[in-house]
């Protein structure tokens, strides 16, 4: 199916330009792209979508180039090709960590600008190795590498497994006050790319890093996905229908409520407070994670300033990290075709 998908797409863009397989050449889909800093340059990469003449599914090659400003870079990823890139296919951009370490505001309003790049591309963060690498890996369905990272994404998105942060979403955190973007973090595991945790920010700036574990628990309390699973040594618990709520309790001590509720799959009212204690457990360890980073994910200091106005400007900007924080979880046992925790 994800084969076909990709051939769909290079398909459409041969429709949309009125051209033949045989002109094919001229137009090339791009599936993903790689975003480094060099010398003060942009260093774009590009994965292109190549039709082949002796299978459904295309081929891939990468293409770059280099440039001050992020459209210029595009145009330079397709100088000399004789094909029309089309970035608006792109399912994933990555992050390289010469763009963390310095901040990523001014390449993510470049490519919010761009009217190549579509505001729904989701971007990741590269840690140990160069985000243009990976577009080189092997992939286990023989798929193009960045175009089954999406796919990876898209699925642990749904599962709780990752952030949700597309490229609309990451530049809203920048801009507004009292929120930090976290992105999904990917790295090289043998010769494949790999989801590995997430990456931290304050602000535009790189402060720290989770790991799987913890990157599950914070996408629970981000409320992005459709389900998800949590472990309490060597028991499972299926979650759905999660629902968060954070509430600012104002005046002179304020104080933090973090409520979640949701359904477990699970045979008895102990299974489901089992559930809970271990959700609970589990969110106070990454919510003093991340006050600890700075990293202001999940909107504390967006809900404070809702709820006091006033008592928020006149604090220290980083006065959230010290607030005190209650996690409250309430697991609604469900049966499910699974039978249950195991």
């Amino acid at each position: 199916m994800k084969r076909i998908l990709i051939g769909f797409m290079v398909s459409l863009c041969l429709m949309l330009g009125g051209c033949s397989w045989k002109d094919a050449s001229d137009l090339s889909a791009v599936t993903a792209g790689a975003i480094t800093r060099e010398n003060g340059q942009y260093v774009l990469t590009a994965e292109l979508a190549i039709p082949s003449a002796d299978s459904a599914s295309p081929d891939a090659i990468t293409v770059s180039g280099k440039a001050s400003g992020i459209p210029q870079a595009i145009d330079q990823t397709g100088y000399g090709l004789d094909a029309q890139l089309y970035w608006s296919h792109a399912r994933v951009l990555l992050l390289d960590k010469t763009l963390l370490r310095d901040g990523i505001e001014d390449c993510t309003q470049e490519l919010t600008r761009s009217s190549e790049v579509r505001p729904a591309v989701r971007l990741c963060a590269v840690r140990n190795t160069d985000a243009a690498s990976l577009l080189n890996c092997e992939s286990t369905s023989g798929d193009p590498a960045g175009f089954a990272l999406g796919d990876s994404i898209s699925y642990a998105v749904r599962q709780s497994q990752t952030p949700d942060m597309p490229l609309y979403r990451m530049l809203d955190r920048m801009e507004t006050a009292g929120i930090d973007p976290v992105l999904p973090a990917v790295s090289l595991k043998g010769s494949q790319a790999v989801l590995s945790g997430s990456a931290l920010f304050s602000g535009d700036t790189l402060c720290g890093w989770l790991n799987e574990q913890q990157t599950g628990i914070l996408s629970i309390l981000l409320a992005d996905g459709d389900t998800a699973t949590i472990y309490d040594t060597d028991t499972r618990y299926q979650l759905s229908n999660i629902r968060t709520d954070i509430v600012v309790k104002a005046g002179d001590k304020p104080r933090i409520t973090v409520s979640i509720q949701t359904d477990t799959a699970c045979e008895t009212d102990v299974q489901a407070q089992q559930a809970a204690r271990c959700l609970q457990e589990q969110s106070v360890a990454v919510i003093s994670t991340l006050q600890q980073a700075g990293c202001d994910a999940l909107g504390f200091g967006r809900a404070w300033q809702r709820e006091d106005a006033a008592g928020w400007t006149q604090a220290e900007p980083d006065a959230w990290q010290t607030l005190p924080v209650t996690v409250h979880v309430t697991c609604h046992p469900v049966q499910s075709a699974e039978g249950g925790s195991r």
